[in-house]
């Protein structure tokens, strides 16, 4: 039988994608969520004969209720810090569960809070990661732009998602701030992926602990690598210990998927990422020079000599940026055959625009189209909620 649970939060916008990822999921058969953000209809009900199995919600809400003195059902509050329950005397003895974070680690939290235990596979019977690959030919083409709201997006449709920059120097930083805390990151890890591959340079990365050189970025509600600081660190990095890195990501098992932005297609680390990733988006700018340089980096891969791999092409997509008219027709060079088109944001060419960089509702739009024909046949239901045969 189904846990009914009761989710007080004050933003509609958190409850929606909730509820949507429940429906079209497995987890559908196991909760019935009353949800509400409106602490006048929450009371109303809690104070009714409905029959509920665990209460979570955010500090404000949970207060409330506890206040009536008819906590006989397990609860906890929603944070965003983590500390919630050291500020209230009146929040005792219930659990904290972090508001921002995977859908599918909040609802086994609920899960947990309720008492209901599902068998879940172990990693050794867990799909592969996928690998997502944004690479360009250009500079300037908009790469961190759309791997930053990609990785928002999926987050907030209950994916499990990492967001891998490897630039030589991190651009993400304009973006979202980097997170607190002395986590080690991804200097660290790079030293440790060194040295696990001993004298014989056979890699052993089985010791290595991915958990405690990551980093949460709150805004994205991702996981990621702090910004590294020495950017002569990247510039070091070798095509070998990013592949060690992307297996690392894969086999802890902990992501749906891992967007790679990738740095200058000539540097050793994007070729592992052309190597590694199951699909490559290319971003190309709406000029006849970033069409010419795409085109040309794809047939120099297409040579026996050039190390690219034999398969690049069928795992090659196109995406133009800055499309002034979002028309399917947009004139391509014969070779590229788009397969999705983001508008150019005139707002965006204003000084200190970068702050709008993830909240323009047409480049989001833009990018979810984009994000349903390329990810929900690799990962189906996540948008459409249809299976894929």
């Amino acid at each position: 039988m189904a846990a009914r649970i009761v989710l007080a939060v004050r933003e509609s916008q958190y409850i929606e994608p909730l509820l949507h990822y429940i429906h079209h999921s497995d987890y559908g058969e196991l909760l019935r969520v009353s949800a509400f953000s409106r602490p006048e209809t929450f009371m109303e009900f809690m104070k009714s004969e409905e029959t509920v199995d665990a209460v979570v919600g955010d500090p404000f809400f949970i207060e409330a209720w506890l206040v009536e003195g008819k906590n006989t059902v397990p609860w906890a509050v929603l944070s965003e810090d983590g500390r919630t329950l050291g500020k209230s005397a009146n929040l005792a003895g219930g659990l904290v569960i972090a508001k921002y974070q995977s859908l599918p680690a909040l609802l086994e939290s609920i899960l947990q809070l309720c008492d209901v235990v599902r068998s879940r596979p172990s990693s050794a019977d867990r799909e592969q990661t996928l690998m997502f690959g944004v690479v360009s030919a250009t500079g300037s083409s908009g790469k961190t732009t759309l791997a930053l709201n990609m990785s928002k997006q999926l987050t907030d449709l209950g994916l499990s998602v990492f967001y891998l920059n490897l630039e030589s120097v991190d651009s993400s930083g304009l973006f979202v701030p980097a997170p607190t805390g002395n986590t080690p990151g991804l200097e660290r890890l790079l030293y440790d992926l060194k040295a696990s591959r001993g004298d014989g340079g056979k890699n052993n990365t089985g010791s290595i602990e991915l958990g405690r050189y990551v980093a949460r970025y709150d805004r994205l509600r991702c996981d990621a690598f702090r910004p590294v600081e020495n950017f002569k660190e990247m510039l070091q990095m070798t095509r070998q210990d990013t592949l060690d890195l992307l297996d690392l990501l894969d086999a802890a098992g902990s992501y749906d998927i891992v967007i790679v932005d990738a740095g200058s297609i000539e540097e050793e680390r994007t070729l592992a990422v052309l190597q590694r990733c199951g699909i490559l988006l290319w971003m190309l700018r709406n000029d006849e020079a970033s069409m010419y340089k795409t085109l040309r980096w794809l047939e120099h891969g297409s040579y026996p000599h050039s190390g690219w791999p034999p398969d690049i092409q069928e795992r090659s997509r196109f995406v133009l940026n800055f499309a002034a008219d979002l028309v399917a027709g947009t004139p391509v060079p014969e070779g590229i055959k788009l397969d999705g088109l983001l508008p150019y944001i005139p707002s965006w060419a204003l000084r200190h625009h970068v702050e709008l960089c993830l909240s323009s509702p047409q480049f989001m739009a833009g990018v979810q189209q984009l994000c349903e024909g390329i990810i929900e046949p690799a990962l189906p239901r996540v948008f459409t909620g249809n299976l894929h045969e």
